[in-house]
């Protein structure tokens, strides 16, 4: 039987578009880029030019519509960046939200 921690520590492999801001020493960061894995508490996602370790960020997902439905969807996350190499970064999730879209 899984337990709660390691259910909270999967990662599923997601491919979604995203757009992602935040605030360095040199200014404003903007990008956008593609999910690849996410869980309850990470995500890693790609291209993240222009994140540093410990810097806060503020990601928003566009979130899959289900069939039929004619309400759009964005997860906006709340995200610490706990890695980046090579275009690849990696955040853990401090606070997220679904907005809808009109």
């Amino acid at each position: 039987m899984t337990t709660a921690h390691e259910k909270a520590l999967e990662r599923y492999a997601v491919s979604l578009p995203l757009l992602y801001k935040s605030r360095s020493n040199r200014g404003l960061v903007f990008g956008f880029g593609q999910t690849r894995m996410m869980s309850s508490q990470d995500l890693v996602f790609g291209p993240g030019h222009g994140l540093e370790r410990g810097m806060n960020a503020e990601i928003v997902v566009a979130w899959p519509p289900r069939q039929d439905d004619r309400i759009l969807l964005e997860l906006v996350l709340k995200v610490s960046i706990t890695d980046s190499q090579d275009g690849v970064a990696e955040a853990r999730i401090l606070a997220y939200d679904f907005r809808t879209l009109r």
